[in-house]
């Protein structure tokens, strides 16, 4: 890396599998590559951008990586700067984690992308095999259904290319419609002396992704094994409780074939605060619950297949980052009240999903 940092040579081709490593922030990498102009979180990328540097007018630069550059804002930077002066003009995705770099514990898509020093070309070729050993298959699509001002998307299929085009109906994000998405407060290992396996006097709800079942909340639950009550006086209670109302939990992990990507269901108890553990995200407005009706439209949206389908074009990873979330778009107010209505109409055999299944205009 200090050779690409300092050398004056350039390349019409660069080809690359960069290793993967956080990088700290104010580190002696984290300010050498800021020197060249580059700000990434990872070193993956810091060779991303190296290599870009490197490049001839017209180079191309073909690289095996995660996916997760391709969205989020730990990304931002290092998205703008490329796509300012390169052109992607190839994608390739793996659908299998395990076959490829499973042996290293590698939780993402892997990814490699071809891209050219110059303009975005018109088309973007798309392939797709479940391993390195599979036969690929490929279709040519618009860069416009690609590349964004914000994202990359990768709808390998057909199918994927719906979901985004579905997507484009609903235009708000949680932050146009006054809420937001935080993390859950509790770290369980760092707060063990507050926490009970028996309710007691001054004990709340101590809520876990465990808690959540067939996109509902079950509290206490009989087969979670944490201790699912919270104990604490002032000041501790207003630093990790959040005020009584109603929300919605969003677990942060999924298991890495589970079937769904996004699961969601909605806390509601008017009497007493919660705690929520620290691999939840929680939707609230302003610190506080939200309407019961928009909280059931909003747990509907996010659990209906579409939103799921959409929502693995655009991470390539399993976890659900509070960014992620903030990032959507959903249906208005009046939009997500009317799906929340509509939910008591549904049984566990017809899924509350099916209500979303509508486009949203």
């Amino acid at each position: 890396m200090q050779w690409a940092l300092h050398t004056d040579e350039h390349f019409d081709l660069v080809i690359q599998n960069p290793p993967y490593h956080k990088i700290r922030s104010r580190s002696t990498l984290d300010s050498d590559l800021r020197s060249a102009g580059i700000a990434v979180p990872n070193i993956y990328a810091g060779f991303m951008a190296l290599g870009a540097l490197l490049l001839d007018a017209g180079g191309q630069q073909v690289s095996i990586t995660p996916r997760s550059w391709m969205n989020g804002t730990y990304f931002s930077h290092f998205r703008r700067t490329l796509l300012a002066s390169f052109g992607i003009d190839a994608i390739h995705t793996f659908q299998s984690r395990s076959e490829v770099f499973g042996d290293l514990g590698v939780l993402q898509e892997t990814i490699i992308v071809s891209a050219i020093n110059g303009p975005q070309p018109d088309t973007i070729r798309l392939s797709s095999s479940v391993d390195h050993h599979d036969t690929p298959v490929t279709r040519h699509v618009s860069a416009a259904q690609v590349v964004t001002n914000d994202f990359v998307f990768v709808p390998a299929s057909s199918q994927d290319a719906e979901a985004v085009k579905w997507m484009n109906c609903a235009r708000y994000t949680l932050a146009d419609l006054g809420m937001t998405v935080s993390t859950g407060r509790v770290v369980n290992f760092r707060s063990r002396e507050y926490l009970a396996y028996e309710p007691s006097d001054g004990a709340v709800p101590m809520v876990y992704p465990a808690n959540i079942t067939r996109q509902r909340v079950v509290h206490p639950r009989d087969s979670v094994r944490k201790p699912q009550w919270f104990r604490a006086t002032e000041p501790v209670r207003t630093k990790f409780l959040v005020p009584a109302g109603t929300y919605v939990l969003v677990k942060r992990f999924s298991a890495k074939e589970e079937k769904r990507r996004l699961v969601a269901a909605v806390w509601s108890d008017d009497g007493r605060q919660p705690a929520f553990d620290n691999k939840l995200n929680y939707i609230h407005c302003a610190g506080h619950g939200l309407d019961p009706e928009v909280a059931v439209g909003l747990a509907v949206w996010l659990n209906s297949k579409p939103v799921d389908d959409y929502f693995r074009v655009f991470s390539g990873h399993t976890q659900v980052n509070a960014g992620d979330l903030r990032q959507m778009r959903f249906p208005n107010l009046g939009q997500l009240r009317q799906l929340g209505q509509g939910s008591h109409r549904h049984t566990e055999n017809n899924p509350c999903g099916h209500l979303a299944q509508r486009p949203i205009r």
